[in-house]
C-alpha cells in the first residue's frame, strides 16, 4: 500500500501531493486547453484572491474570446513566498501566463509571529523542485527536508487524514472534511466566500481586531517578503509575462485599522517597488462597499463577482 501510494503521488497524480496548488494547476490547464489563442492571466495571492477573484463572472461579461482568460491561483495563507513558489511550480509544469497579477497587501509584507509565511510551510505539501526556494527562505532548510523525505517515505501516515475525509468522510469532522482552499472551488479555482451575515461579520470582525491592531503596532517591512516579491516579479518578467500589483479590497472598517504611520511605510514601500522595477499598481481597496464583506477583508460571492469583472478591465490594459 505504501508501495502505491508513493507512485500515486510521485508519478500518476503529483497534484494531490498539494491539492490546494494540484487542483487549481489541473483546472488551468483545461481552460486553456478550452481557448486556445487567448491571452491567460493569472492571479496570485492569499485567501482575499481565493475567495475574492471570481473569473467566471468575467468570463459572463466577456464579448470576445480575444479577452484575456483569468485564472484564480489564490493559496489560503499565502503572501509573497507562496506567491513565488506558486508561480514557480506553474512555469515548470510549462504554463507561461501572458500576465502575472500577484496581490499586494501589507500585513504579510511584516512577518512576525502567525504572519511569518515559514511557520505555514507544511513539509508533506513540498515537492522536490521546491527544495532551491526554501533553501534561500527557511531559517531551518535541514528540519524541513528531513520532514519531507519522511512524509514521502510514510505517505499513508502523512495524508491519513485528507485521504480519509475523501474515503470516508463521516469519520472526520465537517469542519475537516475538505481543505478551505479547495471546499466548492469551481473551474476557475475560484472558491465560494461566506456571505455578509451581520451578526457574523460583527463577531468577526470583533475577533480580527486585536490581532491586527498588534500586528500593526509591531509593524516593519521584512526584507525576507520584499526580496521574495521582487524574485516573483523578475521571475515572470524572464518569462515574457506583463506584471501587475494588486492590493485586494478592504472594508472601511479594516481600512481604519492602519495607522498612519503603517500607511507611510506601506506607501514608501510600494511606490520604491513600483518605480525600481517599473510595475504598475492596483489600489482596489475601497472599490467596493461594505455589504461586500463576510468580515474585515474576504469578499462575499456576490462582491468577488463585482470586484473581478473591474479587475479585468485593468488586466486587459496592463501596460
Amino acid at each position: 500500500m505504501q508501495v502505491c501510494a508513493i507512485f500515486m503521488l510521485e508519478v500518476a497524480r503529483p497534484g494531490l501531493r498539494d491539492p490546494e496548488y494540484g487542483l487549481r494547476a489541473e483546472r488551468l490547464h483545461q481552460r486553456l486547453a478550452e481557448n486556445p489563442g487567448r491571452p491567460a492571466a493569472v492571479v496570485l495571492g492569499s485567501s482575499r484572491v481565493t475567495f475574492g477573484v471570481r473569473p467566471q463572472a468575467w468570463e459572463d461579461e466577456c464579448t470576445t474570446r480575444t479577452r484575456p482568460l483569468l485564472f484564480n491561483m489564490g493559496r489560503v495563507g499565502g503572501g509573497p513566498l507562496f506567491e513565488l513558489l506558486t508561480l514557480r511550480r506553474l512555469y515548470a509544469d510549462g504554463v507561461k501566463p501572458d500576465v502575472v497579477l500577484i496581490e499586494y497587501w501589507p500585513p504579510f509584507l511584516c512577518e512576525e509571529g502567525p504572519f511569518d509565511e515559514m511557520t505555514r510551510v507544511d513539509a508533506s505539501r513540498l515537492y522536490l523542485a521546491d527544495r532551491p526556494l526554501l533553501r534561500k527562505y527557511h531559517p531551518d532548510t535541514a528540519a524541513l527536508e528531513e520532514a519531507m523525505w519522511t512524509s514521502r517515505c510514510n505517505p499513508l501516515f502523512a495524508y491519513r487524514q485528507r485521504w480519509l475525509a475523501a474515503l470516508a468522510p463521516s469519520w472526520v469532522p465537517r469542519a475537516k472534511r475538505n481543505e478551505p482552499g479547495c471546499r466548492g472551488m469551481d473551474a476557475w479555482g475560484w472558491v465560494p466566500g461566506l456571505e455578509n451575515e451581520p451578526t457574523q461579520r460583527t463577531a468577526r470582525l470583533a475577533h480580527f481586531y486585536p490581532i491586527y491592531r498588534d500586528h500593526f503596532a509591531q509593524f516593519d517591512i521584512s526584507p525576507k517578503a520584499d526580496r521574495a516579491l521582487r524574485e516573483s516579479i523578475t521571475l515572470a518578467r524572464s518569462q515574457g509575462a506583463k506584471v501587475m500589483l494588486v492590493h485586494m479590497p478592504e472594508s472601511s472598517e479594516f481600512r481604519q485599522w492602519y495607522s498612519e504611520r503603517v500607511e507611510a511605510s506601506v506607501r514608501e514601500h510600494r511606490e520604491r517597488l513600483c518605480d525600481e522595477l517599473s510595475v504598475p499598481f492596483v489600489d482596489a481597496r475601497s472599490w467596493l462597499g461594505d455589504e461586500c464583506f463576510a468580515d474585515g477583508f474576504h469578499l462575499t460571492p456576490a462582491g468577488a463577482a463585482a470586484f473581478t469583472q473591474r479587475l479585468g478591465e485593468k488586466c486587459e490594459r496592463c501596460p
